[in-house]
């Protein structure tokens, strides 16, 4: 048996899928009110907040995009296109930063809460692309069936 890289890839993401949802599940679960205003006196820190759930929710759809193009290369025995390997950094790279955001780890997410708007922006931008390069290549690794194919 060879060691595919596609299959542990799938099997890395999958993992790190569940351990990402169950940490954004304990984020959410905090204490509340949890609303505070930012040390630069940003314009609320509501709004602030609202910019990490859109990072929040670019995340999940990246990563489920993710997941399909490695299902996809491993049940067709393909290679990895270069618009995969950047999408997939750039997913990784929104990942590590909402990461940081929702594992409470050393007081990060007060910080990262605290500096406004700028990096979750930022995050929103990389995902986006991120999210439309997985998109093009599920759509260009997916097999070619027609209709007029399908139909008796």
């Amino acid at each position: 048996m060879s060691f595919d890289l596609r299959l542990w890839l799938l099997v890395l993401v999958s993992a790190l899928l569940l351990v990402t949802i169950e940490l954004t599940e304990d984020y959410l679960e905090r204490s509340w009110p949890r609303v505070r205003r930012p040390a630069d006196g940003w314009a609320s820190s509501e709004g602030v907040r609202q910019l990490w759930t859109v990072v929040g929710a670019l995340v999940f759809p990246g990563i489920v995009l993710l997941l399909l193009n490695l299902a996809v290369l491993v049940w067709r025995d393909l290679s990895l296109a270069p618009v995969l390997v950047l999408g997939g950094m750039l997913i990784g790279l929104g990942w590590a930063g909402y990461l940081l955001l929702i594992s409470q780890i050393g007081g990060l997410d007060d910080y990262l809460e605290g500096i406004g708007a700028t990096l979750p922006l930022a995050l929103m931008a990389v995902l986006l692309v991120g999210d439309l390069l997985l998109l093009i290549a599920l759509l260009s690794s997916l097999p070619d069936v027609s209709l007029r194919r399908l139909l008796p």
